[in-house]
């Protein structure tokens, strides 16, 4: 699971080392790898929000709507999931913060 992408949809995990469309904006940061690109263009592409963690120093980020947000660290994250997944979730049955961030 180290490389490709993790589809999660609704509280399921559906599909894992899958390649995304790269973004093809020439005005994306030079900095910004495979992973980064890879990330903006499946949000230019769709609804999703996508998240991506640096393979290089750990920084989180998301990618939403073509616009990537960065340095989440794992609070921020929760906090901002919970937000827009909990207040866009497109099933009949709502989600809980349970069914999200659940441990096994």
């Amino acid at each position: 699971l180290h490389d490709g992408a993790m589809i999660i949809r609704g509280d399921r995990i559906v599909a894992c080392g899958c390649f995304l469309p790269l973004s093809t904006d020439p005005d994306i940061m030079q900095e910004l790898g495979t992973r980064h690109r890879a990330a903006l263009g499946m949000s230019e592409n769709c609804d999703a929000v996508v998240v991506v963690v640096s393979e290089e120093n750990g920084v989180i980020s998301i990618a939403k709507e073509g616009h990537l947000l960065r340095n989440f660290d794992k609070y921020s994250l929760k906090d901002y999931l919970l937000t827009h997944l909990m207040n866009n979730a497109s099933t009949n049955q709502p989600l809980t913060k349970r069914k999200i961030f659940k441990r096994k």
